[in-house]
């Protein structure tokens, strides 16, 4: 688990990061959680190019060169699943928090109750999405499939193919009908076309051709289900948590 603080004012960024340190060494134990602080949005965005990935973003709203709603929007480009929390002492970014799909907006000089409860619900909805799978039927066996780690399942002929985040490809003799009883009562999956099913926090842009994931690959959407897989989507990429 890595989190990421970003704040270009020094002395806030040291605050921010005590109270991180002892929420940390309250809640957690066992689990390895590395903070990273950043005084620049640029050596930030440096960072995340180079392939570095973080779960939790603390990102101060306004900084000199790149503010805080355009590196979250950096950040999103490739990352629809992290935590992004805004730090400022203005509330009029507020709205454009929900372009981000922000999940949570605190007020400087941010208050130590309010913002373990805001971590408290962050690390909640991280490790329920990390324990949730499905098993699948293989010809070799059962397989364990977490959904997060799911990018998309297709079939061809009567094989259900599901591709991982991991490169890892899963060929399952389970039934389409099967599946999609699971997977689409998860508000992160949408069947755009009869033979797809995707992740939708692994979708970079829709277009009327269909998805374009955040790897480059493309899947379809069939033009009967257009209309339904849009609105979903919007849905999906604008909603926002508690702000």
């Amino acid at each position: 688990m890595r989190i990421a603080i970003c704040d270009d004012n020094k002395q806030e960024l040291l605050q921010i990061r005590r109270l991180m340190d002892e929420y940390l060494n309250s809640r957690f134990t066992e689990n390895k959680i590395e903070i990273y602080s950043f005084e620049s949005s640029i050596d930030m965005i440096t960072q995340i190019e180079s392939g570095n990935h973080f779960d939790i973003f603390l990102l101060d709203v306004i900084m000199p060169n790149i503010n805080g709603i355009r590196l979250a929007t950096e950040i999103r480009s490739n990352d629809q699943v992290s935590k992004i929390i805004f730090l400022t002492s203005s509330t009029e970014f507020a709205v454009d928090s929900y372009s981000v799909d922000a999940f949570n907006y605190l007020v400087k000089p941010v208050q130590k109750d309010k913002l373990f409860s805001v971590l408290e619900k962050a690390f909640n909805d991280i490790f329920r999405d990390l324990n949730q799978y499905i098993v699948l039927k293989a010809r070799t066996g059962l397989f364990k499939v977490f959904l997060h780690e799911l990018i998309y399942l297709e079939v061809i002929g009567r094989t259900i193919y599901f591709h991982q985040k991991s490169g890892i490809t899963i060929e399952s003799i389970s039934t389409m009908s099967q599946i999609e009883a699971v997977l689409l009562k998860d508000k992160r999956f949408i069947k755009p076309h009869r033979s797809y099913i995707i992740n939708l926090d692994f979708v970079k842009n829709l277009s009327q051709d269909g998805f374009t994931t955040t790897s480059g690959l493309f899947i379809p959407v069939s033009r009967n289900a257009f209309k339904d897989v849009k609105q979903k989507y919007i849905n999906y990429s604008f909603q926002a948590e508690d702000l």
